[in-house]
């Protein structure tokens, strides 16, 4: 028979012995802390709707209408004012980086046709006119906020202007009563504000 004393310390290296197992498995059991954090998902934005400045928005202000119907692409028509008429372009864009709530920064080519050159002449209507013709540039989307649905558009275009464009022109800078200020720019910028869903 164990004395009382015995039967308390045999009592006590019981409880302490368990105590150690509770506590070595207390240390293997995975915390919230250390499991992997999985990443958001690349969620793709079909539709883009966007108001600025530039030839993209029909020439000096309008908006633009865009829908992706893959990642890389998006196929755009744009609409608005342009000193003497409506002006409008259609056009596509070629993303080098997914049009997805993941990216911050995407990059584009792009191509469109419509309104991309006008003649404005001071004291006289005769050589008022707007040009349609291909355009084609470069730009970068640049969104914001996680889920990267709002933010500005940047574009460099080049007119490709037509034969029409080039007449008029050269038939106005050859009027003796015109006084040519300014000839066409080469390179036209676009920006505009767009928010996508």
């Amino acid at each position: 028979m164990l004395t009382g004393s015995l039967r308390i310390a045999v009592l006590f290296a019981g409880f302490m012995a368990i105590s150690g197992i509770i506590y070595s498995q207390e240390d293997q059991i995975p915390v919230r802390d250390d499991q992997a954090k999985i990443p958001p998902a690349d969620v793709p934005h079909h539709f883009d709707f966007g108001a600025g400045f530039g030839i993209d928005y029909g020439g000096i202000l309008g908006i633009q209408l865009g829908y992706a119907p893959i990642n890389h692409l998006t196929l755009f028509a744009a609409g608005g004012y342009y000193l003497y008429e409506f002006g409008w372009g259609l056009g596509i864009k070629f993303l080098f980086i997914s049009k997805t709530n993941e990216h911050t920064f995407r990059p584009f080519l792009k191509a469109m046709y419509g309104s991309n050159s006008v003649i404005t002449a001071s004291g006289t209507d005769e050589y008022n006119k707007v040009y349609k013709g291909f355009t084609v540039g470069a730009g970068v989307e640049f969104r914001f906020g996680k889920s990267k649905k709002n933010g500005f558009d940047f574009d460099l275009n080049v007119p490709l202007r037509t034969p029409d464009f080039w007449e008029d022109y050269n038939r106005m800078q050859n009027d003796p009563n015109m006084d040519v200020v300014a000839g066409p720019i080469p390179v036209a910028v676009s920006i505009g504000y767009h928010h996508e869903f």
